[in-house]
């Protein structure tokens, strides 16, 4: 007996082969595709993410370079405010010229010098420093307020941590002790300059002009 197929059934075996072609085309090709789909996907957004870090960089470039800018200025400015060093001639060459300003007798000093007051990390970084004088002195009361005026008048960072004061009968005068300050920084661009050439004589006893005896320590200096 000879069995036939109708074209009906030719059309819907048609149908069932095409359904699984399609079927199996989704699963071993589109879905392949929709999974590497997925993981460009993925990585434009984190390219995305990477460019808008980049452009907001390259945004604020002005804005750091003008910020690194008033840094440096600012720094620039601190600096010149303080001599590269203070070393004992310029502390005494420095009270010499207060003396003669102010017209207040010195008439003992003693130098503690190189004092750190800060330290900063780094190669050759900068380092505050500063030299500490105590003298004893006699002053009228007129020169007394002029003596704190030219410390605070001073172009140089200089304080006046301690001074007393007290009245002498015997002649009429203010006497007492003044620990005077002078700040510096090291490792700076600047160049030490040397204290200016005075007329003072070599071998003079008493740059201080007082009439006491002259006396030498190692680390007191008196007359």
């Amino acid at each position: 007996m000879k069995l036939g197929i109708t074209d009906t059934e030719k059309k819907l075996l048609f149908i069932v082969l095409a359904l699984g072609i399609l079927v199996a085309a989704y699963f071993f090709g589109f879905q392949k595709f929709n999974e590497e789909a997925a993981i460009i996907e993925n990585s434009n957004v984190q390219d995305e993410a990477t460019v808008q870090r980049l452009q907001d960089m390259v945004n604020r470039q002005a804005e750091t370079q003008q910020e690194t800018e008033e840094f440096k200025k600012t720094i620039k400015e601190i600096v010149a405010k303080y001599p590269v060093d203070v070393p004992q001639e310029k502390a005494i060459y420095l009270i010499q010229e207060m003396e003669d300003i102010v017209m207040v007798d010195v008439s003992t000093i003693s130098f503690s010098m190189g004092n750190v007051v800060k330290e900063f990390s780094g190669e050759n970084a900068p380092s505050g420093r500063y030299a500490n004088l105590a003298m004893n002195y006699t002053a009228s009361y007129d020169q007394y307020k002029n003596l704190l005026q030219y410390v605070k008048d001073f172009a140089d960072r200089t304080t006046t941590p301690m001074i007393s004061a007290g009245y002498d009968q015997s002649t009429g005068q203010l006497v007492g002790v003044m620990h005077y300050r002078m700040f510096y920084l090291t490792n700076t661009d600047k160049e030490y300059e040397d204290v200016p050439p005075t007329d003072m004589e070599i071998g003079l006893p008493n740059i201080f002009h007082t009439t006491e005896e002259e006396i030498i320590t190692d680390d007191m200096v008196a007359w």
